[in-house]
């Protein structure tokens, strides 16, 4: 008899790999997938190759087409290239869905917290709370400019007293206080040890895995086989790290408030704290726990440190390639604003190479290749294909910025292609470093504020250079769900003498 259960565990296992081998109905074009593992082998390959995530979409979107159906371990992953596809997919509301699955779960307590990678009447309501009190506290408003205006004295400050900076470190505390000051209702100081290493995990995070969540979410019981080789063990570590940071201020918050009013709130941890205490126990209450704090913290410190600090070092280790474009610039600023006297928003209007500069680096460096990954919430039809609900789907922003037909030389850092005829900034719709539709990146009015505020601010009170005798360090980044530069030295060197003192 046990034979006979042999026989059909058998057939019931080549039934299981004949279904896991075909396609859906009418799902775009791809590579052939094997059974359990899908394309990942394939992935794997050319990502070893090629250095980057992006670059492997890129490549077998060439041969496919702007919808490149993949399978990933267990997910069915689409991805959208050209301006086309990209306009449709991020567009609708089918996609603008976060996928569920291990990783996603088991960065935040195995339930969907947070903000970035949820979705539904959790994300609309988590959203509008979050930017009321943000508002409230000075997001988008001028005591933000002030608030980033003090980090940036402080980083002036101590950028003088370095022979070499190391960066992208240098700059990460004085890049997320702004933000973190209105969050936290504190600063870190420059040199601070703690935010220091923090940071650190934060960039080591985002070097782990990529957009789409990677094998531990595509396959999560390769955690079991190889917890090292998978990033499994180190994911945990960053992760306990990090949660143990967020839970440790918001203890200190508990511990320090003098009053349960909503009004006597310092900052947002205050204010959903007061939103926790106000609500009844019971049915409705899970969307403002502590965990649901916790997660939103952190998808803020995340959002707030990684990409603005990875762009604004960019700025800089391009300057280094292009030095003329440090004389462009520092002349605009010197042509603009006294000595001394801060580079302000105001300013911002009427400095147009300062603009089509940070225009062209977003496009040229692409710290955000791809989006975050989004989730087709139903079946839907996109150019003639059918996306299964549940599908992964991410737009490739590289294919985009780096389009030979739309700027046919995208591989040149070149600013002056955002200029017209006249000398008018041409504002081209190809150019989304921000993402596109419901789920934009929240954050693009801060980071294009802090982005020009401390390029402005340093330039006009600083030379960069190599250091003397070391070649140029290289332009080519790490890969991972951003690319950021590789760490580089160089030196700032004050354009003006420190006044001297008569007495």
């Amino acid at each position: 008899m046990w034979h006979l259960y042999l026989i059909l565990v058998f057939i019931i296992f080549i039934l299981y790999i004949a279904l896991n081998s075909r396609k859906p109905v009418g799902f775009p074009p791809g590579p052939s997938w094997v059974p359990i593992v899908g394309n990942l082998p394939l992935f794997i390959s050319l990502r070893r190759k090629l250095g980057f995530t992006h670059l492997v979409y890129a490549k077998l979107s060439a041969r496919y087409g702007p919808l490149l159906g993949l399978r990933m371990g267990r997910d069915l992953l689409v991805i959208a290239s050209g301006e086309k596809a990209i306009r449709d997919v991020l567009s609708r509301p089918e996609f603008d869905a976060r996928p569920d699955g291990f990783l996603f779960r088991f960065r935040s307590f195995g339930r969907r917290l947070g903000l970035v990678f949820t979705d539904g009447d959790h994300f609309t309501e988590q959203k509008k709370f979050l930017l009321t009190h943000l508002k409230s506290f000075g997001l988008n408003r001028s005591i933000m400019e002030d608030k980033i205006l003090d980090e940036i004295q402080d980083l002036q400050t101590a950028l003088k007293e370095m022979s070499q900076v190391s960066l992208p470190d240098a700059f990460g505390v004085s890049v997320v206080n702004a933000l973190w000051g209105i969050i936290a209702g504190q600063r870190f100081k420059v040199g601070d040890s703690r935010p220091a290493t923090f940071l650190r995990y934060i960039t080591t995070a985002f070097r782990l895995q990529d957009m789409s969540g990677g094998i531990l979410n595509q396959m999560p019981i390769i955690r079991f086989i190889a917890p090292d080789l998978s990033h499994f063990n180190q994911t945990k570590m960053i992760g306990d790290a990090l949660t143990a940071f967020m839970r440790e201020l918001v203890s200190e918050h508990r511990n320090s408030q003098t009053s349960q009013s909503k009004d006597s709130a310092r900052d947002f941890i205050d204010a959903f704290l007061y939103e926790i205490e106000s609500r009844p126990p019971g049915e409705g209450n899970s969307e403002f726990s502590e965990e649901q704090l916790l997660m939103l913290l952190l998808d803020l410190f995340l959002a707030g440190a990684e990409t603005t600090n990875s762009t604004l070092c960019y700025a800089f280790l391009y300057l280094l390639h292009f030095p003329g474009w440090q004389d462009i610039l520092q002349k605009e600023l010197d042509s603009i604003v006294s000595p001394g006297e801060p580079v302000q928003m105001k300013h911002k209007p009427i400095m147009k190479y300062m603009e089509i500069f940070l225009m062209e680096l977003q496009r040229h460096a692409n710290v955000t290749p791809t989006t975050i990954s989004h989730r087709a919430s139903k079946t839907t039809e996109v150019m003639g294909y059918l996306i299964p609900k549940d599908t992964v789907v991410i737009a490739n922003l590289y294919s985009i910025h780096m389009d030979k037909d739309h700027w046919k030389d995208p591989e040149v850092f070149r600013p002056e292609r955002f200029l017209d005829e006249n000398g008018g900034i041409i504002k081209d719709p190809w150019l989304m470093p921000f993402g596109l539709g419901k789920r934009k990146c929240i954050g693009e009015s801060l980071a294009k504020e802090e982005l020009f505020l401390f390029l402005g601010n340093l330039l006009h009170e600083f030379r960069v250079s190599p250091v003397p005798g070391t070649p140029i360090p290289t332009l080519r980044g790490l890969d991972g769900a951003t690319v950021c530069p590789q760490t580089f030295q160089c030196v700032f060197t004050p354009k003006r003498p420190p006044a001297t003192i008569t007495t």
